[in-house]
């Protein structure tokens, strides 16, 4: 693609059916950077088919958020069926024309047949897939049809691309590939050569976006490894606050341990001294208790108790008479 837009120069480019806008993209960054004074329409519903598949919402966004800024000066994208949007263009007008909408072969002949009056006298036609033969796919038989006795050239790898002039006055390089296509070797040299390029190409996008899909589960990975990290260190501090607060107990529990031990050491030395006391008047007691018994058994040994013992029993026999009596006269 970006070789013809290149070769051909053309004024005004139509492509039928983007979808996710590869080729028509390659197409706009070649207009851009070769500094072409060429207009560019892409036309899709961009709802899909039964051959491409169909699909949502998201597969225009992105190709329209892509093409916007870079694009939007020269190019637009249009969203319509190609029918309803073939009367938007006069005659005469288009100088490359992309098919690649719905591939059997009534609908491809149908594209090529309607938008064949807006096409200038030297177009070129590309048709995609001509190397497809499933899936009710009809663009190989069409390409049989329309190429023959026309300038052509059809390359076969990526399903295949057509090559097709409408005129019979082209610029030398155009020239040059449409001969290629009559001579075997020189046909094989230049399907070899592209088919290389586009493998190079495609490897390359390949690694671009695994490069970038890498490199967002990079900045996914880092900013929940972040959010990790954050979370550890929200828990750290809780933890390091948790534990002086710990501390500060402990401290503060052994303070008071401290004061207690020594209450209870206060304590326990005044019961010790308490104790010794007792002991010490108990020792006294006892000693004393000794002596007055030891005397109290002298006094009873003694001759005066002995003699005294029957003054003793009077004495006691006269207090019980008195008190009777004392009785006996209330």
């Amino acid at each position: 693609m970006f070789w013809l837009i290149d070769a051909l120069r053309p004024l005004r480019f139509v492509e039928l059916g983007t979808h996710a806008g590869v080729s028509y993209c390659a197409a706009c960054q070649a207009i851009e950077l070769l500094g072409l004074h060429c207009s560019s329409y892409a036309i899709d519903t961009w709802k899909g088919d039964e051959h491409a598949g169909f699909y949502d919402e998201e597969v225009y966004s992105n190709l329209a958020a892509y093409h916007a800024p870079k694009y939007a000066a020269f190019s637009s994208l249009v969203r319509s069926t190609f029918d309803a949007a073939v009367d938007h263009f006069e005659d005469a007008s288009i100088d490359l024309l992309h098919i690649d909408g719905l591939h059997t072969y009534d609908a491809v002949r149908h594209d090529f047949e309607t938008w064949r009056p807006k096409l200038t006298q030297n177009a070129i036609v590309l048709f995609h897939d001509t190397n497809v033969r499933e899936r009710d796919f009809g663009v190989s038989r069409l390409w049989s049809e329309v190429s023959a006795g026309r300038p052509h050239f059809e390359f076969l790898h990526g399903y295949g691309l057509g090559v097709l002039g409408i005129g019979d006055s082209y610029p030398k390089a155009i020239e040059a590939l449409f001969a290629a296509g009559d001579q075997d070797d020189a046909r094989e040299a230049v399907r070899t050569a592209f088919a290389h390029l586009g493998q190079a190409v495609a490897r390359r996008g390949d690694t671009a976006y695994a490069l970038r899909q890498a490199e967002a589960q990079f900045a996914f990975s880092r900013e929940e490894w972040q959010r990790e990290i954050e979370q550890r260190g929200i828990e750290i501090a809780t933890l390091e606050t948790e534990r002086e607060q710990v501390t500060a107990q402990a401290r503060e529990r052994e303070a008071q341990f401290a004061l207690d031990r020594e209450e209870w050491q206060r304590q326990v030395e005044g019961r010790d001294n308490e104790i010794v006391r007792s002991q010490a008047l108990a020792s006294a007691l006892e000693a004393k208790l000794t002596q007055s018994e030891l005397a109290a058994q002298e006094l009873k040994d003694s001759t005066s108790w002995r003699i005294t013992g029957p003054l003793r029993t009077l004495s006691m026999n006269i207090r019980w008479l008195l008190r009777n009596v004392r009785r006996a006269g209330g």
